[in-house]
């Protein structure tokens, strides 16, 4: 989140995920000598039956930084985080993604799935019609080329886990002008508002494929939903969660000592 033309200077541990494991000894984890700054990117930690065990480690002092509402929530829930708590969103670099680059949209259904390709596939045979040019991503592709076939879908179905921290594709798909239709994944909530900037149906085969199809429609709702994706974009735009994170970043002597 740091520019590379800024001169940032301190003393602080960064830990993402397991890293807890890998930096710091287990009889120094409760008080280290340095503050640390634990970004928390998934929803799974709070979990007790996470494969990875993440649990274990919100007891430990920390100031957390969670990259959606959602994750703040559901850690805070369980009770066991000792430390401050903030939330800075995933963001976007707006001018790296050329949204009006856009050419004439000769796609009319993307169907993304690589994390769950076999729900895609079946939604995408479903979408098929004769005159309806449908796409499917089954498998993992370059992030570019991705973003371009969103840019040239009238209408994106993106399938993510049916537990995310974030799902950046589908904020991604809002800023490239492309209607998102995005199952509920818990860390899409906060900026995949349904009847408002995209569609969020349950994670549901049946209810995916209703969505898109009335996605499909291209009506004046479906204008009025891209134009608010938009703006939802433009609201997570990378400056903002810089200016967030700096300002964490300025007070950490005085959040690590009131852990």
């Amino acid at each position: 989140m740091i520019g590379a033309d800024e001169d940032v200077d301190f003393d602080v541990l960064f830990l993402s995920g397991i890293d807890w494991r890998a930096m710091i000894p287990i009889g120094e984890r409760d008080e280290y000598r340095r503050p640390i700054i634990n970004i928390v990117q998934h929803v799974w930690h709070a979990c007790p039956n996470d494969r990875l065990n993440r649990h274990r480690f919100l007891p430990h002092k920390a100031i957390r930084i969670c990259v959606s509402p959602e994750i703040a929530k559901a850690i805070l829930r369980t009770g066991r985080v000792r430390g401050p708590v903030f939330t800075i969103p995933n963001a976007l670099e707006l001018d790296a993604l050329e949204a009006d680059r856009a050419p004439a949209r000769d796609i009319d259904v993307l169907v993304a799935a690589n994390k769950q390709p076999e729900l895609g596939r079946a939604v995408a045979a479903r979408l098929r019609a004769p005159g309806r040019v449908v796409e499917l991503v089954a498998e993992r592709i370059p992030r570019d080329a991705l973003l371009d076939l969103m840019r040239r879908a009238r209408v994106s179905v993106l399938v993510p886990n049916p537990k995310e921290g974030f799902y950046l594709p589908a904020l991604e798909g809002m800023a490239l002008g492309t209607l998102v239709v995005c199952p509920d994944c818990i860390g899409n909530r906060s900026f995949c508002l349904p009847g408002e900037n995209c569609f969020r149906p349950d994670y549901d085969e049946d209810a995916i494929v209703a969505a898109a199809a009335e996605a499909l429609r291209d009506d004046a709702r479906a204008q009025a939903l891209r134009a608010r994706a938009l703006e939802t974009a433009a609201a997570h735009d990378m400056p903002g969660g810089r200016r967030a994170f700096l300002d964490i970043l300025d007070r950490v002597d005085e959040l690590w000592a009131t852990a």
